[in-house]
């Protein structure tokens, strides 16, 4: 069978070694992660991503063209960044306003609004200019996640064994343990287990609810019946397994 990958990255400062990249592979054994990657486990610049991660792009052909010789088996690019960009005070998107109501900032899972981060913001959508030259289209095989968020509401050991992987993943730093949540969502991406919520100015991949704890199935829900209507008229999501109007 042809190699197959799935890119996690949590992006940092362009000019800081801030940066976590997560692949992993699929092979006729099973999922694991990239072996020559994880030796060298270490925060890069976030300059430099294009540059470590090419190799598993090179001649990237977009899922609309048939297979070549050459193809790059990268299915699924998840990288936690602001990869749009919202209107008005704070340029907040319409989910990171939903994601920052009562529930979520009692938790500390509440996004940071990107007018706090501007020079990053800007590096984000840069990226996402120069994957999409690479065949990547966003909200398709290049998606925005919140591990953090991933992290709290998530059953972790259930996503490792729906994939059977076995393995540990080692990770020595933070961004690179948050990297590779990313890259498990680029998996459950492809394999069509993730849902979103959003509106056209953004939107933010989770996974399918059967992975999420018990008690934060209910607290999203209670969070998402009881929104202000008026205000969130436009949010959109598919998590729930009915549509609530």
């Amino acid at each position: 069978m042809e190699k197959e990958f799935f890119i996690g990255i949590d992006l940092g400062w362009k000019e800081k070694k801030t940066t976590g990249v997560c692949l992993l592979e699929k092979t006729e054994k099973g999922i694991f992660p990239v072996p020559k990657w994880c030796k060298l486990c270490q925060d890069i610049f976030g300059k430099d991503i294009l540059k470590k991660i090419n190799p598993y792009l090179k001649d990237y052909n977009p899922p609309t063209t048939l297979p070549a010789k050459g193809w790059a088996p990268t299915k699924v690019i998840a990288i936690d960044a602001p990869l749009t960009k919202g209107k008005g005070k704070g340029k907040m998107r319409l989910y990171e306003k939903f994601l920052s109501t009562g529930i979520f900032r009692k938790e500390k899972i509440n996004p940071i609004p990107p007018a706090l981060m501007p020079q990053f913001s800007d590096f984000a959508q840069e990226l996402v200019k120069k994957l999409e030259r690479k065949g990547f289209v966003l909200d398709l095989n290049l998606i925005e996640v919140f591990p953090t968020l991933i992290k709290k509401i998530s059953n972790y050991s259930q996503i490792l064994k729906q994939f059977k992987i076995k393995e540990k993943i080692p990770c020595q730093t933070e961004n690179q343990k948050m990297a590779q949540i990313c890259a498990l969502l680029a998996l459950l991406h492809y394999n069509f287990k993730t849902r979103y919520l959003g509106y056209r100015d953004g939107f933010l991949f989770l996974p399918e609810i059967s992975f999420w704890k018990k008690i934060w199935r209910q607290k999203f829900y209670r969070a998402w019946i009881e929104r202000e209507r008026l205000k969130y008229h436009h949010l959109i999501t598919n998590i729930f397994s009915k549509k609530i109007k």
